[in-house]
């Protein structure tokens, strides 16, 4: 009897959590109930994430959030609009001050509703930030008749409140805030209108967010940190039209790339914070430096073109050490193979600048061509099948470029077939370290080489020779065959045969003297005798095999 009546107890335990949960349910779908893990304290939740919302849900949220930015966003234009109108009126001293007051109320309003609505707090709070900062720019800055006349003060007093505002926003773990402050040193620096303020305001902010992201994991503040310094280097170097300049390129630079080399480098560090499981954090380290690169790539290539158009070797050879330096750091000591790769490639790419900048066209694809080969022998070391596919494609864009643009060269012919050939054994050679699980690649190289044997011999011998050096090449790559005890090598021995035999009976035979096609003849024939009577016996071996198995 008592065990019956427990086994009830229970069941109505169950049915009343059941019904609980429903009620739960319907008071979240109405809006009455907010999810406090999407609305932590120290940030703010801007309230856009409209999914799964009924009629109703949607017009709550709108009403409590979307009503809230407006209101907001109104009272911030009321008041700088005020302000404005007071200071142009000729009350210089009391458009500050009623702006102060006005923020002061702003800032006791968001205190008192920090309990009762969180969310209509955080937002008066930024909104008194960024108020605060426009009135005491106001002081000097876009005014016909300043209350302050020295910029000097100003600047400072202009500073002081995005230093107020990462103070707090360190203190209680706010990145919303963070940011803001970010936001308004961008702008302080911008204001100066000097270079060696500018551009370490620029440096300064990615030391902040990189500091910030070790220390305390705010990775959406390094994204803002990125835009912002490398937007601040833009305005620097289009002559800060902000300040009423005019729009262009400046006309001297004060050495500003040192800031802009300094910036890139601080953020890379990004790629050495600790290794975890999550794949947030991935992914954040990736997008990470490649928005960094991107913004790096765009304004040092504005500055190159500006100011070193003819002399760029040294500031190319530069990133490119840099960069293969830190790829070797983070292959040694971390495992974000990708992202060494990354900076490995980005390297290279920029040494090709480099090569091209110290010798041009078309000296410099005889280096380029070679570099094919420590860029494969980088990639297998780094165990990267990306490195070797994007040297694969560069390398046959390289090869375009120079057959199209190029005056032929037999030096460069050299190169190129050279470089195929040893960047398809290497490959062959370390292809466990690549896990390269089809030959594509090599496959790519062999046939790049098997052309370009062909195209340097037509160029480098005389033309009554063409055809005796296309069946000797044939003769090496058979050899090599026997040698290396790789049939892909004998395949190219074939194709190069039938290549000097249509070679010799299309276009020889109708111009050259009498005793070299005599020549070219007895050659072809005794190499394809040869290899025929190999055939043969392969073939032989191969059918007494079978039949002793049978």
């Amino acid at each position: 009897m008592n065990s019956g009546s427990e086994s009830l107890s229970v069941q109505q335990l169950i049915e009343r959590i059941n019904l609980l949960e429903q009620r739960i349910t319907r008071l979240e779908n109405r809006g009455v109930i907010t999810n406090q893990a999407e609305e932590p304290d120290n940030e703010l939740n801007f309230g856009f994430s409209f999914g799964n919302k009924g009629e109703s849900g949607l017009e709550s949220h709108f009403g409590q959030f979307g009503l809230a930015w407006l209101g907001n966003i109104v009272l911030f234009f009321g008041i700088t609009f005020f302000v404005s109108y007071l200071q142009a009126i000729g009350y210089k001293l009391v458009s500050p001050l009623f702006g102060l007051i006005a923020v002061a109320g702003i800032f006791l309003l968001a205190r008192y509703l920090t309990k009762s609505n969180g969310f209509m707090s955080r937002i008066l709070n930024l909104n008194g930030y960024i108020l605060i900062f426009y009135i005491v720019l106001k002081l000097h800055y876009f005014s016909i008749e300043p209350l302050i006349g020295s910029e000097m003060i100003s600047l400072l007093l202009v500073l002081i409140f995005p230093l107020i505002a990462g103070f707090i926003a360190l203190r209680n773990k706010n990145t919303t805030l963070a940011g803001l402050a970010l936001l308004m040193f961008a702008a302080v620096g911008v204001l100066s209108d000097k270079t060696h303020v500018i551009l370490p305001v620029s440096l300064i902010i990615a030391i902040t967010s990189t500091v910030m992201v070790f220390r305390l994991g705010w990775k959406r503040l390094v994204y803002l940190a990125i835009i912002l310094a490398y937007l601040v280097q833009l305005i620097w170097l289009f002559n800060d039209p902000f300040m009423g300049h005019e729009v262009m390129i400046i006309k001297q630079h004060f050495s500003g790339y040192i800031y802009i080399f300094l910036t890139a480098a601080v953020f890379a560090l990004v790629a050495l914070l600790p290794e975890q499981a999550d794949d947030n954090n991935q992914a954040f380290v990736m997008s990470s430096i490649i928005l960094n690169g991107l913004g790096f790539t765009f304004v040092i290539a504005l500055f190159i073109l500006t100011f070193f158009k003819e002399a760029y070797a040294g500031i190319t050879g530069s990133i490119a050490l840099y960069c293969l330096t830190y790829a070797f750091i983070l292959q040694v000591k971390t495992n974000r193979k990708i992202i060494a790769a990354l900076f490995a490639l980005f390297g290279f790419v920029t040494l090709s600048v480099c090569i091209y900048g110290l010798y041009g066209f078309p000296r410099a694809y005889f280096l380029l061509a070679i570099q094919s080969l420590l860029v494969v022998s980088f990639a297998i070391w780094f165990r990267s099948k990306f490195i070797v596919i994007m040297n694969s494609f560069l390398f046959l864009v390289l090869l375009m470029v120079y057959l199209s643009t190029s005056p032929i060269m037999n030096s460069m012919n050299i190169s190129f077939s050279i470089a195929a050939l040893a960047t398809a054994r290497i490959l062959n050679w370390k292809k466990e370290r690549l896990t390269i699980k089809t030959e594509y690649i090599r496959n790519f190289y062999l046939l790049v080489a098997f052309f370009m044997v062909l195209f340097m011999l037509y160029h480098l011998v005389a033309d009554q020779y063409i055809t005796i050096s296309w069946a000797a090449a044939a003769m090496v790559y058979f050899v090599l065959s026997l040698v290396l005890k790789n049939v892909k090598y004998r395949y190219l021995a074939l194709a190069t045969m039938f290549a000097a035999a249509f070679y010799l009976f299309i276009i020889d035979l109708a111009r050259i003297e009498m005793v070299f096609r005599v020549l070219a003849l007895l050659v072809l024939a005794v190499v394809s005798i040869g290899l025929s009577f190999y055939y043969t016996k392969k073939q032989k071996l191969k059918s007494e095999n079978l039949d002793i198995d049978l």
